[in-house]
């Protein structure tokens, strides 16, 4: 529909335009418009032609306007098929008619309606139709009146109409048709590998679809009308180009370019026309290439469109494209125009022109298969011209031209720009302001760059037909296993097996051309891209030359290469020399000390020259040598110094620049591909390249006597055998380096290469230079553990294992995998191993030594046993560790000779070799044992025990004990008899077996549970191994009980070593070991190491310490001033006998931790209760007779035997009665001065006798439990040394004191047995105590003399203590015995004596701590029993506060003090004392005692003047607080609670309170002024408690103490208070009132205050001697007892009962109204007027 409306409005406008001047135009649009409306479709349309004749009608008149819309709709209705084929002719008709017009517009509309016409259904079909379209283009086109849109438009319409004409021909004629692709051949790529590439390509897309076509020149004849007629163009077409005229056409002249151009686009795309139809090659063979022979000739007229550089471009373009396309159908015609074009080349023809053949001839050369048919059908043909050849041959002529003095430089430069934008894929252009030279330097330049393009060309061509021919069969791949140089030239068994022959001719033909003239253009260039395209020139041609076995033309070109890769920038090579070096040897010259920049050409050669190599690695054979030399030197420069790179642009972000990676890194990488790709060469060529390297290393070691020489490099070996040259950074060598990258990576073969490599490596230790037979010993340490895990020696050792049936299966040698033997212990243990006798014998174990793996090691034990220089020796044995720390659980066969070597190295003495063969065993021991066959681990065990007896090195000595323990643990593994029962087991802290063992005691086993302690083993040894296979625990092949017992006798033998360290450790590492795997030894195994190993030792080292020296040692450390200087020792263990005392300490501490966890076991074994009476003899003895270490270690261990088993309660009576006696023993010893008992062993018996009851209480009775009371009474009054005296006489607590201070909560009765030793025990405490001699009970008669003797001995050796009292305030009155009744009385002249005891004033202060502690927690019936002699040990306590008042022992009795009275007043004692059990007399003798304490404290010691102590004013505070304390539980607490107390007891201690309350009064009146403040502070507080006691409570009852005692105490208050008052008013009148004392007023002011409000309780006040008035006795009955609270009478005499203390001191009173004193008249006025107040008055 919008077809149908736009041919509406042209109608329209058509009417329009016609309406005034043509009105039949008008009248035919209109009746058009009417035919357009009924008829819509386009089909329909063309069925009615009234639309048409409307147009052409229009066109008839040739006005411009009608004409062009004529024609325009006519396009229209041909574009949409609306007009019917007979209309056809009238249009042509018309199309002619206005072709003549000279209207722009018109001529372009019609040569727009031609083209639609071609490409509608009305394609014309007669050749009269087509030649009528095709000759008005051609007139419109050849008319030079026409403008240049119309020239251009027709051209372009010719060319679509020739397209159209020939797709035609291919349709009717049922030819293939080429994909587009395949056409653009003229397209270039960035690089001329590119460009034959895509020429390859296109070739196989046009064979492709011509597939079908023959060999041979056969021909369709017959062509249909669409033939005909493009055969009649064609021939029109070629006429035309000649210069003549087209009678089919019509036309007499055309532009020869133009028709030539025609021709060449019809040749071009249309090649299966030519191919297929006779009739065309005909005009092809006849007249095309008859005209292009003729356009070629450069003898004849020049003049005219022939000769311009146009014209000659595309005659050389269709020649170009004749040749390529159809030389198969015109062979002679292409022969004549490629000699025509060679000829063309060499002639002194224009260089455009020249320029232009080159393009010809270079794209000759891009095109592979083309070339390889021209070589094929004329060269190798004697009787044709070799055309290839002298192709080349003049391309080379060009490239020479450069030697020619008239190139420059800048020439050069132009073509590197040219290449340069090539590779970036950028057309070359030139400045369009450039002079004449410019554009003949670049023309110049074009044609080197054509001629060197196609050269390469040439090389990429053989190249690719080289990949053909082996992709085709005929040729065997250079990386095949079956690869060498022997092999033939083509393999000839496909049905194309002349390809590879015709390759290699051409090679042979073409080579030294090509390597002349490349080598050229490469010295004399300098651009990135054109270096770059050359060398890959230079490798693809090189790449064939090996693939096809040419060996002369591959050697030249590498030869070439590796001397571009290494040659200065500005260094050039003649053609001669590179053909001269062709197969011969490269030197690479010797290492430049100076400054070496490799330029980018060097870099990318480099790079060519590592891609030959790979790809051809198997077939260089001898040329490797000149490879590998030319490598060396580059590994030189990359780790010299003085080398560097140029800068590597990024150029097309392509390639390993982009990765911004140094060039040498590059290099370097690609340097260690190569060798790493030996891996898939076949042997023989492994084998030629190891030979090379071998040559190259010997080369270039040639007269170096001391260094590496131009060998060395600087890069550092990467094995720890570096070391071997004074532990400097080897350098290396490349041959040598490079061999062990090759053996590396081809281990599967490394049984063929090995003889050739050590051999070499051998042959380097030989060497006169010393840091050459570092290197080479380096490269045999690192060849070795490289070879060592390969697969061969595997399979040699276990098929040895199958064959023998002997204990190294594949599950074990999984096992070996996953676990080590550095799993079951620690790095950490030092031990050492006996010496043994037994020599090593390998011939009698079963090793093959013909092995793999032993030709493998051979070289170390040659370098051992051969090399005299300790260096080798050194190096062997280095090596040897690498090998055992990296492939030690690989080796079988091999163990034979490296523990013999190892053998040997212990026996010697030199101190270098000994430490390097004694870390082999270390590794050994540690990381093998679960690989070493089982008949070699005696041999292990033999060789560590020969280290642990060298003398060379101590060190190794202990450490060789560490790895018998790592045995030992392994061992114990495979031991697990469990004969003995476990109870709890051995309970493991962490996953290994054995850790536990060594960082703390095994728990100790009972005889309950044996099945716990192995299902306990067993969850321990499986969680060691989780990684060991299912059903895989141990090896079956070994004998681990014999294994075991035989370590612990290497180590025992070494437990008497004369270095202490050895024995020292070894003991440590016996016992330690024993007891960690003691669960799993059998009961004939225990038996061994009991007597035949533990005992024995004791019985040795006690022995060996009795006899030891004690004379000073010092190991000699030389001379000086010529006095011999010794090395200073620790005082502790400076002579041999004092180090024989740590060894004592280490068994008694092994002893211990052996027997702790099995002595239960031990029970049950025969005649073990003489072994228990041996270790406790020794342990007597070690506490009795030893030094301060031993007697510790003696009695710890003890302690730690005993307490593991009365923890459980499982200790015999036999075992615990004799361990007790032992303690009694030791503790006896310890009365006198002379014993040689330290202390702090002292300290640790009575620790241990307190731990020991506290864990096994149950085990004493009464008897033991009374010898522990003496034993700990006997070293609390131990006797003082000097030393202790002056620290007990400075107030320090000394270490045995407090641990029995300590100890004593611990010692309580605890069992019912010992219940009744209660008084006992508390009163062992008591007699701590100042005066508590009486309190020694029985149990502790028998030292009671000695130990008086020694207190006086200790105190007569030091200061006197009455001295040390006077200066420093410290010590503890010493209290006569007296009996139990004596009286407290003479306990102030007891304190005052100056004797005293040797238990120092400071124990006693914690002991009194420590008694009341434990007389809290004591049973009530042991309290009230004890009561009277605590409160009597107490109160002397407190007594010393007289004389020595900054003592703190009273102020600690206070507190407890305090604390034992109130606990003595509470119910249950009172309910107790008061029960007819006969203990009344204990509380008559508690109120006694409390009443005596009482006096002599407060009375004797409180508030009273001290000399002065030095205390400062907290003190004195603190000391008040202490004071008050004491008088507030007197008068709060214990006259609160007196109803059980005597009333003599009441009355003194109401009257004890008085007497301190009446000091101030009873001084004389100038002493009251020097009295101190504190003093007078005291004396009123307790003039005011008495007040407190008189006064009315509302908790008294006729009942209560209350009463009772405030009954008593009133008459001593109005006695006080009378004394009082009247003596102030003495005082007054003496003084005049003036200048009293304030403490006096003070007091005064008290009473008269305290007496105002003092009210008094009626029984109270029934106590008083009251006058009796008239008044009082009209009162009623009773009042005078009961107050009472109902009505003011009542209440008025009940108030005069209550203060009647006023009117007893209504006299005194009275005779204070005058006094002068200021406030005491005042509080006499308010006392009086209350006083009045009750009385009525």
């Amino acid at each position: 529909m919008a077809f149908v409306a736009v041919l509406e409005a042209d109608l329209r406008a058509l009417s329009a335009e016609a309406r005034r001047k043509y009105p039949l135009v008008k009248d035919a649009a209109e009746h058009a418009i009417l035919k357009l409306r009924s008829q819509s479709d386009p089909a329909q349309l063309a069925k009615s032609d009234d639309i048409v004749r409307t147009f052409l009608l229009a066109c008839e008149p040739k006005n411009v306007k009608l004409s062009a819309l004529g024609l325009a709709c006519m396009q229209k209705l041909i574009a949409h098929d609306a007009v019917a084929p007979t209309a056809l002719a009238p249009i042509l008709s018309t199309l002619k008619e206005h072709s003549e017009m000279s209207d722009e517009a018109v001529q372009l509309k019609i040569l727009q309606t031609i083209l639609t016409i071609l490409q509608s259904q009305l394609h014309p079909q007669d050749e009269e139709s087509m030649a009528v379209l095709l000759g008005i283009c051609l007139r419109l086109l050849s008319n030079n009146r026409n403008a240049d849109s119309v020239h251009s438009t027709a051209a372009a319409t010719l060319r679509q109409a020739v397209a159209l004409i020939f797709d035609r021909v291919i349709t009717a004629e049922k030819l293939p048709v080429l994909k587009p692709d395949s056409r653009s051949r003229n397209a270039r790529s960035n690089s001329v590998s590119g460009d034959v590439s895509r020429n390859i390509a296109a070739s196989k897309a046009v064979e492709a679809a011509l597939k079908d076509e023959s060999c041979t020149v056969t021909s369709k004849s017959t062509l249909t009308q669409a033939g005909r007629l493009g055969l009649r163009l064609f021939e029109d077409l070629t006429s035309l180009a000649g210069g003549g005229t087209a009678s089919w056409l019509h036309v007499s002249i055309l532009q020869r370019t133009f028709a030539l151009d025609m021709l060449e686009y019809v040749l071009s795309h249309y090649v299966p026309v030519f191919r297929k139809l006779g009739p065309y090659q005909q005009v092809l063979r006849g007249q095309v290439c008859s005209l292009l022979m003729t356009s070629m000739r450069t003898s004849g007229d020049h003049d005219g469109e022939g000769s311009e550089p146009a014209y000659r471009r595309l005659v050389l373009r269709t020649v170009a494209n004749v040749t390529r396309l159809y030389s198969t159908i015109v062979t002679t015609e292409c022969e004549v125009f490629l000699s025509m074009l060679i000829k063309s080349a060499d002639l002194e023809l224009p260089l455009w022109h020249r320029i232009m053949v080159l393009e010809v001839l270079r794209g000759f050369c891009v095109e592979a298969r083309m070339l390889h048919l021209l070589f094929q059908t004329f060269d190798m043909k004697p009787e044709n011209t070799s055309l290839v050849t002298d192709l080349v041959q003049a391309l080379a002529n060009v490239v020479r031209s450069i030697q020619l003095q008239e190139v420059n430089e800048d020439t050069l430069n132009a073509v590197a720009a040219m290449f340069n934008s090539k590779a970036k894929g950028v057309e070359w252009t030139m400045d369009h302001e450039a002079s004449g030279a410019a554009v003949i330097v670049a023309s110049e330049a074009h044609a080197i760059t054509l001629a060197v393009e196609g050269l390469l060309g040439v090389v990429f061509t053989v190249a690719a037909m080289t990949d053909e021919a082996l992709d085709e069969g005929e040729l065997d791949s250079p990386r095949l296993e079956r690869a060498s140089s022997d092999m033939k030239l083509v393999g000839g068994t496909g049905k194309g097996g002349e390809l590879a022959s015709t390759c290699s001719s051409l090679v042979q033909a073409v080579w030294r051309t090509l390597l002349e003239s490349l080598s050229l253009m490469l010295s004399r260039s300098q651009g990135e891209a054109i270096v770059l395209e050359i060398l890959k020139g230079y490798q693809a041609f090189t790449q064939s030359c090996g693939v096809l076995r040419s060996v002369h033309p591959r050697d030249a070109f590498l030869s070439s290469l590796c001397k571009f890769a290494l040659a200065p920038q500005d260094e050039g090579l003649s053609a001669s020399s590179l053909l001269l070096a062709a197969g011969r040897r490269f030197d690479p010259g010797s290492d430049q000390r100076e400054g070496v920049v490799l330029t980018v050409k060097n870099v990318q050669a480099l790079r060519t020259l590592f891609n030959i190599s790979h790809r051809l690695n198997c077939v260089l054979d001898s040329s490797w040598t000149m490879v590998l030399e030319t490598l060396a030197v580059l590994d030189r420069l990359i780790h010299s110094p003085h080398a560097t790179t140029q800068e590597v642009s990024s150029y097309g972000a392509r390639g390993i620049e982009g990765r911004q990676a140094t060039d040498f890194q590059i290099l370097s990488s690609l340097d260690a591909q190569l060798f790493e790709s030996s891996a898939i060469m076949s042997t023989s060529a492994v084998c030629a390249l190891l030979g090379a390297l071998r040559q190259v290393s010997n080369n270039s070691l040639v007269g170096v006597v001391s260094g590496l020489g131009s060998a060395a490099s600087g890069s550092s070996s990467s094995s720890g055998i570096t070391n071997a040259i004074g532990g400097a950074t080897l350098p290396k060598i490349f041959g040598v380096d490079r061999m062990l990258t090759v053996l590396t990576h081809n281990l599967h073969r490394a049984d063929l290469l090995w003889d050739q490599v050590s051999a070499h490596l051998f042959e380097l230790t030989l060497h006169e230079s010393s840091q050459v037979r570092a290197v080479a010993l380096d490269a045999l340490d690192r060849s070795i553990c490289t070879v060592l895990p390969c697969e061969r020696i595997r399979q040699d050792a276990a098929a040895f294992v199958d064959a023998t049936g002997e204990g190294k299966d594949d599950d074990f040698g999984q096992f070996v995998s996953t676990v080590s033997v550095s799993e079951l212990g620690t790095a950490e243990k030092t031990f050492t191993s006996p010496r043994r006798s037994r020599l090593l014998d390998s011939k009698a174990t079963n090793f093959r030594l013909d092995t793999f793996e032993c030709a493998v090691v051979a070289p170390l034990s040659s370098l051992y046993n051969y090399g005299h220089s300790l260096e080798l020796r050194c190096g062997s044995l280095k090596i040897l560790l690498h090998v055992l720390e990296r492939h030690g659980e690989k080796l079988y066969h091999s163990w034979p000779s490296i523990l013999e070597l190892l053998r040997a190295v212990a026996n010697t003495s030199e101190k270098d070799i000994v430490p390097l063969g004694f870390q082999n065993v270390r590794v050994i021991m540690n990381d093998g044992m679960l690989s070493i066959p089982a008949h070699a681990l005696d041999m292990c065990v033999e060789v560590a025990g020969a280290y642990g007896a060298q003398k060379t090195d101590v060190n190794i000595s202990l450490t060789a004990i560490g790895l018998l323990w790592t045995v030992a643990d392994f061992c114990a593994r495979g031991v697990d008899h469990g004969v003995f029962d476990g109870g709890e087991g051995k309970t493991r802290h962490n996953s290994q077996a054995d850790v536990s063992s060594r960082q703390a005691s095994p728990r100790r086993p009972s005889l309950q549970a044996a099945p716990g302690l192995n299902r306990l083993d067993s969850k321990a040894i499986e969680h060691a191994k989780d990684n060991v296979p299912k059903g895989l625990t141990k090896r079956a092949d070994m004998d681990y009980d014999g294994l075991l017992l035989a370590v612990y006798g290497v180590i025992q033998g070494l437990g008497t070593d004369e270095r202490p360290e050895v024995r020292n450790s070894a003991i440590r590492t016996l016992f330690q070991s024993v007891s960690g795997h003691g669960y799993k030894l059998s009961m004939s195994m225990w038996r061994h190491c009991l007597w035949n190993l533990m005992f024995p030792l004791v019985e040795t080292v006690r022995h060996l310490a009795a006899i030891s020296s004690k004379d000073e040692i010092g190991e000699e450390l030389g001379t000086q001033g010529g006095k011999t200087v010794h090395m200073l020792v620790h005082h502790s263990r400076n002579t041999a006998q004092k180090q024989w005392d740590e060894t004592i300490v280490l068994v008694l501490g092994g002893l211990s931790r052996l027997i702790k966890p099995y002595f239960q076991f031990f029970q049950s074994m025969q005649d073990f209760e003489k072994g228990w009476e041996t270790v406790l003899k020794f342990i007597k003895e070690s506490v009795v007779e030893g030094s301060k270490e031993v007697g510790l270690a003696a009695v710890s261990s003890l302690h730690n035997i005993l307490l593991s088993q009365l923890t459980k309660g499982i200790l015999p009576s036999f075992y615990f009665n004799t361990a007790f006696a032992t303690y009694e023993t030791i503790v006896s010893s310890t009365r006198t001065n002379e014993n040689r008992v330290a202390t702090k062993a002292r300290q640790e018996l009575v620790q241990s006798l307190g731990e020991l009851y506290s864990q096994g209480s149950s085990m004493f009775e009464s008897k033991t439990y009374l010898q522990l009371l003496t034993m700990v009474d006997v070293c609390t009054r131990y006797p003082l040394t000097k030393g202790e005296t002056s620290q007990a006489a400075a107030g320090v607590l000394l270490p045995l004191h407090r641990t029995v201070l300590e100890v004593l909560p611990l010692l309580k009765p605890l069992d019912e047995k010992v219940q009744h030793l209660w008084p006992l025990f508390l009163r062992q405490i008591l007699s701590y105590l100042p005066g508590g001699d009486q309190w020694i009970g029985e149990h502790c008669i028998f030292r009671s003399a000695d130990l008086t003797k020694s207190s006086h001995e200790s105190i007569s050796a030091g200061v006197s203590v009455s001295t040390a009292l006077t200066m420093n305030g410290h010590g503890v009155p010493k209290i006569s015995p007296r009996s139990r009744n004596s009286s407290a009385k003479d306990l102030s002249a007891v304190s005052a004596s100056p004797d005293f005891s040797a238990i120092p004033s400071v124990f006693c202060e914690r002991a009194v701590v420590v008694l009341v502690q434990i007389y809290l927690v004591a049973p009530s019936s042991v309290k009230v029993l004890v009561q009277p002699d605590v409160i009597a040990s107490l109160g002397r306590c407190m007594a010393t506060r007289r004389d020595f008042p900054g003592e703190e022992l009273w102020r600690a009795a206070v507190g407890s003090f305090n604390q034992v009275v109130q606990e003595s007043l509470i119910p249950d004692s009172l309910e107790f004392a008061q029960s007819p059990d006969g203990k009344g007399h204990s509380r008559h003798r508690f109120w006694n005692q409390l009443a005596d304490v009482y006096e002599n404290f407060l009375v004797g010691a409180c508030g009273r003047v001290f000399s002065s102590t030095g205390d400062g004013t907290d003190t004195q505070q603190a000391d008040e607080l202490l004071e008050a304390s004491v008088l507030d539980v007197l008068c709060e607490k214990v006259l609160n609670n007196c109803q059980d107390a005597p009333n003599e007891v009441v009355a003194r201690l109401v009257e004890i309170i008085d007497r301190c309350g009446a000091r101030i009064s009873l001084l004389p009146l100038p002493s009251v002024s020097l009295l101190p403040i504190h003093c007078g502070r005291f004396s009123l507080a307790c003039l005011q408690k008495l007040f407190k006691l008189c006064a009315v409570q509302s908790s008294m009852t006729e009942s209560s103490s209350q009463v009772m005692v405030s009954r008593v105490a009133v008459s001593v208050l109005v006695g006080r208070c009378k004394t009082i008052l009247c003596q102030f008013r003495v005082d007054e009148k003496e003084t005049g009132g003036k200048n009293l004392p304030l403490m006096r007023i003070d007091e005064v002011k008290l009473v008269l205050q305290e007496l105002d409000r003092l009210q008094l309780h009626p029984l109270t006040a029934g106590a008083l001697d009251l006058p009796i008035t008239r008044r009082e006795l009209s009162k009623p009955s009773g009042s005078s007892t009961q107050p009472s609270n109902s009505g003011s009478e009542t209440k008025k005499n009940s108030m005069v009962w209550i203060r009647g203390h006023i009117l007893l001191l209504f006299t005194p009173l009275c005779d204070l109204v005058g006094s002068q004193v200021s406030g005491v008249s005042d509080l006499l006025v308010v006392l009086l007027r209350s006083l009045g107040t009750e009385l009525g008055l």
